[in-house]
């Protein structure tokens, strides 16, 4: 009878388990690794077990050799019958493990679809699976294959994946916080490249860390700013000096706990300026290191001809209607003149202003005539 590994034996299997939320593909090179300590076809791992229409995330280790037509077929395939799979129905809750002949019976095996048409054809007979998840939401199983021409696997091996199922489920966790960081990250930038607002976020040495796609449209298209060395570098000595005098002033708020934003006007031709805003990062831990974020500098990528209206529009995120409302208050009107320029009757102008109050996070018609010139000044 076949049998896993001492338990003394998963130190090296611990070691990669931490180091999977951080591979290319997730827990690859650990999956691959339990494959070979347990001496089995396959190691798998499961990630929000399959509801009916929905195909699972599954990272296998090794690798199966299919080509990519195939394994969206498997997918499309999984994701109509990943109901009837028994293996996956019998784990219902974390610690849960099994072995598919403990759920199954032969006979009612070879009667299952799932069984005929994902296991069968890819030599799948044997498998032990174990339930796995954590606060954050994600759940699933983590599980092992072998052919028809194989053994079956044993409580040993049970043991093997139940030792390491503390260190699955905390790695687990981290995959599930960074996943959540890396998305709350690309939805804030993403809303940015909308705004044409260019974002370079600088670590603790100034250096460059992240851009946004329109910081790195603007890198190439202009010959006022660059990056050299992985750092911002304005054409302008007088403008680089400020620049850097400025991101000097963020990091060293930063890594005394302050605050600092400040804003500058950079001419990059006859006809153009850059707005340019420096603002230190504030870190939510004392535990950070000078290779973290530390300052992001803004660089406004607009055509200072665009009406101021559409500016509004594209920095505060209003409508037509309302980013209009919004520049003919900031040119001095009241509520009444502009309702008048509008041809609309003073509440409904009055419905906007609140709105567009709401939007941009300011409470009163003053507050907001003085944030639409500050920011139109510097990014406009």
């Amino acid at each position: 009878m076949r049998i896993g590994k001492p338990l003394a034996e998963v130190d090296e299997l611990v070691t990669l388990l931490y180091r999977g939320p951080l591979e290319a593909t997730p827990w690859l090179g650990f999956l691959e690794a339990l494959s070979q300590r347990m001496r089995c076809a396959s190691a798998a791992i499961t990630l929000r077990l399959s509801r009916q229409g929905t195909p699972p995330l599954i990272i296998w280790g090794p690798p199966p050799v299919i080509d990519e037509r195939e394994a969206r077929r498997i997918h499309a395939v999984h994701a109509e019958l990943g109901d009837l799979d028994p293996l996956r129905n019998a784990l219902t809750k974390a610690g849960d493990i099994f072995r598919l002949s403990e759920v199954v019976s032969p006979e009612d095996l070879r009667g299952n679809r799932f069984y005929r048409e994902i296991l069968q054809p890819y030599g799948i007979e044997y498998q032990l699976g174990m339930y796995i998840s954590e606060p954050g939401g994600w759940e699933g199983n983590v599980g092992l294959t072998n052919g028809p021409g194989e053994e079956d696997f044993t409580d040993d091996d049970k043991q093997v994946l139940l030792a390491l199922r503390p260190h699955l489920e905390q790695s687990l966790a981290l995959f599930s916080r960074i996943r959540r960081d890396e998305t709350e990250l690309q939805v804030m930038i993403d809303t940015l490249d909308r705004l044409t607002l260019c974002t370079f976020i600088l670590d603790g040495a100034g250096r460059i860390l992240r851009t946004n796609s329109a910081g790195r449209a603007l890198i190439k298209s202009s010959t006022a700013l660059r990056a050299a060395d992985d750092r911002l570098v304005l054409a302008s000595k007088v403008g680089n000096a400020q620049l850097q005098q400025l991101v000097g002033k963020a990091v060293a708020a930063r890594r005394d706990g302050g605050s600092f934003a400040e804003g500058l006007r950079i001419e990059a031709d006859i006809d153009r300026h850059f707005g340019v805003l420096v603002r230190s990062i504030e870190t939510p831990s004392r535990y950070s290191n000078e290779a973290g974020p530390a300052a992001v500098v803004y660089v406004s990528g607009l055509d200072n001809n665009q009406p101021l209206e559409r500016l509004v529009s594209q920095i505060f995120d209003l409508t037509p209607s309302e980013a209009h409302l919004a520049a003919l208050l900031a040119t001095g009107l009241s509520l009444a003149e502009a309702a008048a320029r509008l041809e609309l009757t003073e509440n409904t102008v009055r419905s906007y202003c609140k709105t567009v109050l709401s939007k941009t996070g300011v409470s009163r018609q003053a507050d907001l005539v003085r944030l639409i010139l500050r920011s139109v000044a510097v990014l406009g």
